[in-house]
């Protein structure tokens, strides 16, 4: 048996070395920096450890033991994911993360205390750009400490720059789907795929099992699994985005309308709204200054539309076939039972 959760504390006690080692780096440059590295250190403090986990199952999958070998490479990914979170709440103008203050908007908080020269605003997006920046710099240095052979360390290393190509490639149609009015299914759908089935699912299983020397009949098994996991996933991580508990999600259950997310709930309910209806939801779609009332009524739409419904039957259906590829990868029993818990972490999740 694998046990995840001393899985988790190892990669938790890993990363807060890794970060005390570049923070000491990054200040030596000059004390200024110093709010730098304590804001980043906080950001990375948070988390699931979710594609760390994930990359560490992948090498056990591919009949590797030793996860000190792979440690970097697992770290990188956090980093990854940091760089990622940050520049996302500068694209969607978010004041919270995880139930505190975006970074950007504790840069522009600090700036407004000093009374210093400039817009506050400007000055806590551009600090954030550059921390996620460093974050996706020190990603490059955590993922080439890997104590493997260079040939499993370059071939690794080109499906993390894939990973990385895909998720930025994800967040473009994402932001480009809200801003132009686009959105059908297939389009949620593919940015599902890009922007969470490959990489928080996918990709660090892969990455792990071609550190391990996986060929590729084992990888296209992985992907089978880890796809469909994977858009489970950003499904659920949309429900919860509309119709989850504030409290527990740290995020506005009207923010994503605010932006104008064209998610599969709302590809599902543009289809099968009547004219009227429609036209109201996309009236509300990208509005910022939408009124939570106004909100409320929208996801009421969702509702009675049968678009909530239809995107949790897709959850439903996408684990059903993530199961199935699961069971006939050929690996050890306990990466079975631990991967197999991860479909339900993944896809049934409340927070």
């Amino acid at each position: 048996m694998i046990d995840v959760d001393a899985l988790r504390h190892r990669i938790d006690e890993a990363l807060t070395a890794a970060m005390e080692e570049l923070d000491a780096r990054l200040i030596d440059y000059g004390a200024s920096l110093t709010p730098v590295a304590e804001s980043m250190r906080a950001f990375v403090a948070g988390g699931k450890r979710i594609r760390p986990l994930l990359l560490q199952l992948g090498f056990r999958a591919a009949g590797a033991e030793d996860e000190t070998q792979v440690m970097g490479p697992a770290l990188a990914l956090e980093l990854l994911h940091t760089c990622a979170l940050v520049h996302d709440d500068v694209i969607d103008k978010a004041e919270t993360r995880r139930g505190r203050p975006s970074l950007h908007s504790d840069f522009a908080a600090a700036h407004r205390r000093m009374s210093w020269r400039g817009d506050p605003e400007a000055y806590g997006e551009a600090v954030a750009i550059l921390v996620g920046d460093l974050a996706l710099v020190y990603s490059d240095d955590l993922f080439l400490r890997a104590r493997v052979d260079t040939d499993r360390l370059v071939a690794g290393f080109k499906h993390f720059t894939q990973l990385r190509e895909e998720v930025m490639a994800g967040q473009y149609l994402d932001l480009h789907h809200a801003t132009s009015g686009a959105g059908s299914r297939s389009d949620a759908l593919t940015v599902a795929t890009l922007k969470s089935g490959r990489y928080s699912v996918s990709r660090p299983l892969e990455v792990g099992a071609v550190l391990a020397s996986a060929d590729d009949t084992f990888i296209d098994g992985l992907r089978a699994f880890g796809d469909p996991l994977g858009r489970a996933f950003q499904v659920r991580d949309d429900l919860l985005g509309l119709f989850g508990d504030e409290a527990t999600t740290g995020k506005s259950t009207s923010s994503d309308l605010r932006e104008g997310k064209r998610t599969l709930i709302i590809a599902e309910a543009l289809a099968r709204l009547d004219d009227e209806s429609r036209t109201a939801l996309e009236r509300g779609l990208g509005k910022p200054d939408l009124s939570d009332t106004t909100a409320d009524e929208l996801k009421a739409l969702l509702r009675a539309s049968g678009a909530k419904a239809a995107a949790e039957s897709y959850v439903r259906e996408s684990v059903t076939e993530a199961n199935l590829a699961l069971s006939r990868l050929a690996i050890d029993e306990p990466v079975r039972q631990a991967l197999s818990g991860f479909v339900d972490l993944l896809s049934y999740r409340t927070a």
